[in-house]
């Protein structure tokens, strides 16, 4: 075999020399077409490439991500890594929005890098919360290292009358992994003003702090050991608990209403009819401002 073809191992590159060469190959590939698989939700297929040649084909989350995390709360602080990731986000959701519309509801909404709310990187895994008046727009992205896989996944929804409000002191809005129940996680979402701090417990001892900014909240484990029991723990301001959600199933089990004694969340009953709501045994809804 030529040797010639083969690319140099990561440790003989200099330092940082692995991620320059990814995003450089990044900028000169052409985007992967994204297919849909549901009503708000859509799969990223990948394209693999090799310094040599090209080859087609579909990957699922590859664990073994870094150590290191960078993070951005804003697209004016976005490094290069992170921005060739959110440049991705915004060409699949461009091609999201030309796809979708029959129903209002139906329709991802249009953004921006100005609608970024945060943003989160760690090893070759990104995760970004673009927020804007109608809705919300997700996207985690995972990145090989020579082989130039794109496998990513977005969510998206409109907030109707939710924007203001949420069913308790914590609302995941996309949650990802690597296993069905485990392995490496990410997760995206939104946090009331009481939430000061967010903790993944893996299951196993070990802990992950999730990165808090104007009531959003991104977050990617350190390592893949996140069980099937891992819980996302909120603390506020004095240290104290305010919520223990199931990482892996955060489906809602009560009600919550607005000051006006509005339904704005039900109950989630998984292939199930939910049955009719009555305001008086909701919750209320925790305020959210960002």
């Amino acid at each position: 075999m030529n040797d010639i073809l083969q690319p140099p191992t990561e440790r003989d590159l200099p330092a940082g020399g692995a991620d320059r060469i990814r995003a450089g190959a990044l900028a000169a590939l052409a985007e992967p077409e994204p297919r849909h698989t549901g009503r708000r939700v859509a799969v990223v297929a990948a394209v693999v490439t090799t310094v040599a040649a090209g080859v087609g084909g579909a990957a699922l989350w590859p664990a073994g991500g870094g150590s290191t995390q960078a993070l951005a709360m804003s697209a004016a602080e976005l490094p290069p890594e992170l921005r060739t990731a959110a440049e991705q986000c915004l060409s699949w959701n461009h091609d999201q929005v030309a796809r979708t519309g029959i129903e209002p509801l139906d329709r991802a909404p249009e953004v921006t890098l100005d609608d970024l709310a945060v943003a989160t990187r760690r090893g070759d895994k990104s995760a970004m919360l673009f927020l804007t008046a109608a809705g919300y727009f997700t996207c985690d992205l995972t990145l090989g290292r020579w082989w130039r896989e794109k496998t990513g996944s977005t969510n998206w929804d409109a907030w109707g009358d939710r924007r203001g409000w949420l069913p308790g002191p914590v609302e995941a809005l996309s949650v990802s992994s690597s296993d069905i129940d485990g392995g490496e996680v990410m997760a995206i979402g939104r946090v009331s003003a009481r939430v000061r701090r967010l903790v993944l417990e893996h299951g196993d001892g070990r802990t992950t702090e999730a990165r808090l900014q104007d009531g959003a909240f991104g977050l990617i484990s350190t390592g893949s050991s996140v069980r099937e029991d891992a819980r996302l723990v909120s603390y506020d301001a004095d240290g104290n608990v305010l919520d223990r959600l199931r990482f892996f199933d955060m489906r809602l089990d009560r009600c919550y209403v607005d000051p006006a004694g509005k339904v704005v969340y039900r109950a989630e009953y998984a292939g199930k009819q939910p049955p009719p709501v009555d305001p008086a045994t909701c919750l209320p809804a925790e305020a959210w401002r960002r």
